[in-house]
């Protein structure tokens, strides 16, 4: 699989790994070696901010356990070192919230705690969803209205919908598998790219006219023209957009968007993020040998830029608020209803064409900024946000009223990624009786 940006990263793989969950629990074995490695981490229960003395020591022991047991098990093949859990169990609590492991590589890393960050990547494509269509409610724009009406400064591209830049069937191709990416990151780590520098490498100028596309296909150029039009609509950055109308709304009290370098405040509190990839990029040639990106393999980029993501997903969290922030989308406290049922609507990922659920024949679905697909047990609201050395993934299971978060920091390769088994082990521990 080319290697891809943010959520796109391992949205199929995601969908292959729910495939072939409940077919590797090795039980207290790997409890044991957490032990002895000295990963086996506190745990602390909340019921909106408050212990709750009612809840069983059982349950609790069995989702620490299912952590350490996965960091236990998946550190030496994912180059991780701590991996933070938040599951949320809806209105009346109890919420348990879970941490394994250290922040780094050094050995004097703290733990992971209840103040570690880590990057949300394509996660946060849902903050930019939400801008849009508080936008469409308050009357400043439609999600029909093209790239052309806003941005007429991209003629190539002028007939497309902000509609279809959220649902990825723009054709639109994909800034960040470019050669001019891989040298920045490679290069020039610490620079900071404007979100005009992203778009023009993929804007067709006559020496770099990347592949158009048919139906569905993710590309993170869609999410950075969105925050555009949402800036260009209001007449204010889209960082003031995303505090203003994400993050104070909702009390996401440890939430941070920066469209260039964070402040140091924040990157002290950011987990080190270790970069483990060596995919070829999406543009690279078909029989690519080599990565433009190996330089990087190894590399903590906890102090690198995160400007090439910025609306596509730049965002830094902890589970804790991604989990109160997606549960307050999904029960439709966010937008009106007209924009909820927009926001939810989706396209098939084999075809690009609408679907209202999916099934065998279309078993993932791409709405705004969310995707939905097939898991033991029926469908499943899930999205799976990978950034340079960083991975946050949540889970709702609606059926249950259970919402699960799990983040950690390393971007290895598709196949080394097993971070969806953290959540199914998570989920049953909590459904075991």
């Amino acid at each position: 699989m080319a290697f891809c940006q943010l959520g796109q990263y391992f949205i199929p793989d995601l969908s292959r790994s729910f495939q072939e969950w409940l077919t590797s629990r090795r039980g207290g074995a790997i409890m044991e070696l957490a032990r002895c490695r000295g990963l086996a981490a506190a745990i602390v229960l909340f019921a909106t901010g408050t212990a709750f003395a009612g809840e069983t020591p059982t349950q609790t022991q069995r989702v620490q356990k299912a952590l350490d047991a996965w960091l236990a098990e998946r550190s030496p093949l994912e180059g991780v070192t701590g991996i933070a859990a938040y599951v949320s169990l809806g209105a009346s609590g109890p919420n348990i919230e879970a941490f394994a492991g250290k922040t780094g590589r050094a050995d004097d890393d703290p733990p992971v705690d209840q103040n570690t960050l880590f990057a949300m990547g394509s996660t946060s494509k849902s903050f930019a969803a939400a801008v849009i269509l508080k936008l469409e409610a308050q009357g400043l724009l439609s999600i029909d209205d093209t790239v052309g009406k806003w941005l007429p400064q991209y003629p190539a591209w002028g007939g497309v919908s902000i509609r279809r830049l959220l649902d990825m069937t723009s054709g639109i191709p994909n800034y960040s598998e470019t050669e001019f990416i891989s040298r920045s990151w490679v290069e020039q780590p610490k620079r900071d790219l404007t979100a005009e520098e992203l778009i023009a490498a993929a804007y067709p100028d006559g020496s770099n006219n990347l592949p158009v596309t048919e139906g569905y296909h993710y590309s993170n150029t869609n999410y950075i023209l969105a925050g555009l039009i949402a800036a260009k609509a209001t007449g204010k950055p889209y960082q003031e957009l995303v505090r203003e109308l994400v993050i104070e709304q909702h009390g996401l009290h440890s939430t941070f968007y920066s469209p260039g370098a964070y402040p140091p405040d924040v990157i002290a509190r950011l987990a080190h993020g270790y970069f483990e990839n060596t995919a070829c990029a999406e543009y690279q040639p078909s029989d690519c040998k080599e990565s433009w990106n190996k330089p990087m393999i190894g590399r903590d980029v906890r102090e690198d830029s995160t400007s090439w993501a910025q609306a596509a997903g730049g965002a830094i969290s902890n589970a804790r608020d991604v989990t109160r922030w997606m549960r307050a989308v999904f029960e439709g406290r966010v937008v009106p209803p007209k924009q909820q049922a927009e926001w939810m609507s989706m396209v098939s990922t084999k075809t690009g064409e609408p679907i209202t659920q999916v099934s065998e024949e279309h078993p993932q679905g791409f709405a705004l900024g969310l995707v939905q697909g097939m898991i033991p047990g029926g469908p499943a609201w899930f999205y799976q946000g990978m950034t340079l050395g960083y991975r946050t993934l949540y889970v709702w299971y609606e059926k249950d009223g259970i919402l699960i978060t799990v983040q950690t920091n390393s971007q290895p390769d598709d196949d080394a990624n097993k971070l969806s088994e953290a959540v199914e082990a998570i989920h049953s521990a909590i459904k075991t009786q």
